[in-house]
C-alpha cells in the first residue's frame, strides 16, 4: 500500500492491531445484531407478506362478490329464472284470453248480425204499416163505397134468383113477356 493519498481519498490514521481487533469485534457484534434484526424483520416481513397475500386473496374474492357486473349477472340469472315461470304463466293466460276473445268476437258478431236483421225486419214492417196507413183512407173510402153499392145492389142481386126472392119475402113469378121476376107486395115498403 502506498502512503500517498489521492486527492479523492481522505487521509485516515493507521490503526494498531488491538484497535483493529476491537473495531472488528465491534463490527462483528454490530453485524450479528443487525443480522438478528434482519432475521426478525425477515420473519416479520414473511408474516406481513402472508397477511398481504391473504388480504389480497380476500380482496379478490370480495371484488368478485362486489363487482357490479358479476353481481348484476347473478341477479339477472336469478331474476330470469323467476321471470321465466311468470312469463310462461302470462303467455298461457294471454293465449286463453286470445281464445276467449275470439269466441266473444264471434258471439258479438252473431248478436250484431241478429240485431241488424231484427232492425231490418222492424223497418220493413214499419214501412208496410206506413204504406198501409197511407192506403187506409182509400181503403176505407172503397169499403164505404162498396157498402153503399152493396146496400143498393145486393137486394136486387139476391132477388134475381128464386131462392133469394123467397129469403127476401117476395114472390117469384113471370111477366107477360115471359121474363122471370121477384115481386113483393107494395105495402111491404122495400120496393
Amino acid at each position: 500500500m502506498s502512503d500517498k493519498t489521492s486527492p479523492d481519498q481522505p487521509a485516515f490514521p493507521t490503526l494498531s492491531d488491538d484497535e483493529m481487533r476491537d473495531s472488528l469485534e465491534l463490527f462483528a457484534t454490530a453485524l450479528a445484531g443487525m443480522s438478528e434484526r434482519m432475521d426478525e424483520q425477515g420473519k416479520l416481513l414473511a408474516k406481513v407478506n402472508l397477511r398481504a397475500t391473504e388480504a389480497r386473496s380476500a380482496a379478490v374474492g370480495a371484488q368478485d362478490q362486489t363487482n357490479p357486473k358479476l353481481y348484476g349477472e347473478l341477479i339477472a340469472k336469478t331474476v330470469d329464472a323467476k321471470l321465466n315461470d311468470v312469463t310462461a304463466d302470462l303467455i298461457a293466460t294471454e293465449h286463453n284470453f286470445s281464445v276467449e276473445r275470439e269466441k266473444l268476437a264471434g258471439a258479438v258478431k252473431h248478436l250484431t248480425d241478429q240485431r241488424a236483421d231484427l232492425i231490418n225486419r222492424i223497418c220493413a214492417r214499419e214501412a208496410k204499416v206506413e204504406r198501409f196507413k197511407a192506403r187506409l183512407p182509400w181503403l176505407a173510402g172503397g169499403v164505404a163505397i162498396l157498402f153503399v153499392v152493396g146496400l143498393l145492389v145486393l137486394p136486387r142481386f139476391i132477388a134475381s134468383v128464386p131462392s133469394g126472392c123467397a129469403v127476401l119475402g117476395g114472390l117469384w113469378t113471370t111477366t107477360t113477356t115471359g121474363i122471370p121476376i121477384c115481386v113483393q107486395d107494395a105495402n111491404d115498403g122495400w120496393f
